[in-house]
């Protein structure tokens, strides 16, 4: 990597609030405003499924406007309209849902915010479905 790259991936700063705004503790996920404790009821519940959808959707947007940086740029984007296509099901299916983070995951790596980003997003899809 050249001085050049080096420093652009130091300075590299994700927009995404999610790695910032996760908490989880045992049986508790706060996310943003949003907690879900134990058996979530549907309005917590609600509320955090929509601030992982803004969670996804920002990282999209991240994934966009930087995927000339990623080696499988446009790939890391299909999957993350995966994600955001599933989230937006009535039911989304948690198996989709990690199998396409599990693939963004790796290829996002280089950058250490987008990376913690996915791995906070990867979480709390573990802990709502």
């Amino acid at each position: 990597m050249s001085d050049r790259g080096a420093h652009e991936s130091a300075s590299h700063v994700s927009g995404i609030q999610a790695g910032r705004d996760v908490r989880i503790e045992r049986s508790t996920l706060a996310l943003g405003h949003a907690t879900v404790t134990g058996t979530p009821t549907p309005a917590e519940h609600a509320a955090a499924v929509e601030e992982l959808r803004t969670a996804v959707g920002v990282l999209l947007d991240e994934l966009r406007r930087n995927q000339e940086q990623y080696e499988d740029g446009a790939e890391l984007v299909e999957a993350a309209e995966q994600v955001q296509t599933e989230l937006a099901r009535d039911e989304p299916r948690r198996n989709t849902l990690l199998r396409w983070l599990g693939f963004i995951a790796p290829g996002v790596h280089a950058t250490a915010a987008v990376a913690a980003d996915v791995t906070a997003i990867e979480q709390c899809v573990e802990a709502l479905f």
